[in-house]
């Protein structure tokens, strides 16, 4: 699932933080840039686990929540790991049927054959142990909701209080 992004162009406060980063020293920036990712990569993966209710949904998009920082914005995403799954499902490709659910009645029909040779076809319904279609999502997008305003205020508060102890060291 592509990263969820922190907009900053609803409020000064934060473009004010952008245009201060941009006018420190490289050292002081990526001093910052890691205080913040171990302030938010916690809180992210708690927000995640919290939603996820199903171990499909723990495996898939609680385990895989990351969190990038740059000087400009804080990346929220889950599912973008690209290894497999024991079971041979890849996070990256299949991330949407945990979090969007799936259209339970949905039903396959194949031949099959018996021990003792009789053709016979099967019908099974293939998706009912997801949820039901959400578009809005059940896990990622409902914790990204919750958390956005509490990663704003610790992205914030590590800036200013990292310009703050750089002056001082001056």
């Amino acid at each position: 699932m592509s990263g969820l992004r922190i907009s900053v162009h609803g409020s000064k406060q934060l473009q004010a933080i952008i245009l201060a980063m941009k006018v420190l020293d490289r050292e002081t920036k990526k001093i910052l840039r890691r205080e913040t990712k171990a302030m938010v990569d916690p809180e992210w993966r708690k927000a995640v686990t919290e939603h996820a209710s199903t171990r499909l949904e723990h495996r898939v998009l609680a385990d895989t929540a990351r969190v990038r920082v740059s000087d400009q914005n804080v990346t929220l995403s889950s599912a973008t790991v690209g290894r497999s799954l024991s079971g041979g499902l890849k996070p990256s490709t299949h991330y949407y049927l945990p979090e969007f659910g799936a259209d339970r009645s949905q039903e396959r029909t194949y031949d099959a054959r018996s021990r003792k040779g009789t053709a016979y076809q099967v019908t099974r319904h293939t998706t009912r142990q997801f949820r039901p279609r959400n578009r809005k999502g059940y896990v990622v997008y409902p914790a990204a909701a919750d958390i956005i305003p509490r990663i704003a205020a610790l992205w914030t508060q590590t800036i200013v209080r990292g310009i703050h102890e750089a002056f001082e060291k001056r």
